[in-house]
């Protein structure tokens, strides 16, 4: 029987912003423009390991009309935004949202605590 190998979160982050990221587990990879962007945008793709594709709120206008139309076919990545809030403060519906995105995408469980 054919053993599948668990999927990935990986996250696109500008360059100074990846190491809380890193230290929570994820695989993080920097973009400095926008072709470097999609260019980690579309190996995520064609990689199928990366179940959850989180990428920053405000990079998202670089999205290609190729990745979207990638990303629209495609059950996998599940595609994340994030924002750096300009003043951190815990909301408790997060907690849920997150974890359930991560079952529906890679499909383990995770506790998150803050």
């Amino acid at each position: 029987m054919e053993r599948k190998s668990a999927m990935t979160i990986r996250v696109i982050a500008p360059w100074g912003q990846e190491t809380g990221f890193r230290l929570a587990g994820a695989q993080v990879v920097n973009a400095l423009d926008e072709k470097e962007f999609n260019a980690h945008v579309e190996r995520a793709i064609e990689g199928r390991d990366v179940g959850v594709l989180a990428i920053p709120a405000e990079m998202e206008k670089w999205l290609s009309e190729k990745n979207v139309k990638m990303l629209k076919k495609s059950v996998t990545p599940l595609l994340a935004r994030y924002e750096y809030p300009g003043e951190w403060r815990y909301m408790e519906e997060s907690a849920d949202i997150s974890e359930w995105l991560t079952y529906r995408a890679i499909g383990y469980h995770m506790r998150i605590k803050l």
